[in-house]
């Protein structure tokens, strides 16, 4: 979640998410364009990049 956050920062674009036990849940949009715009796709993309899938550890 860190590198995560990190990255959010550096993008200046924060999503919903959350944190139970070992699951974690974002959800990306641009609450002003009330949907998904580039900026959303390029933070997926980024969290993409960071997150490792769980069969792959």
């Amino acid at each position: 979640m860190s590198r995560i956050a990190f990255e959010c920062e550096a993008l200046n674009h924060h999503p919903d998410w959350s944190n139970v036990y070992n699951v974690l849940n974002i959800s990306i949009s641009t609450h002003d364009a009330d949907g998904v715009t580039a900026k959303d796709f390029k933070l997926a993309k980024a969290i993409d990049s960071i997150v490792v899938p769980e069969d792959e550890e």
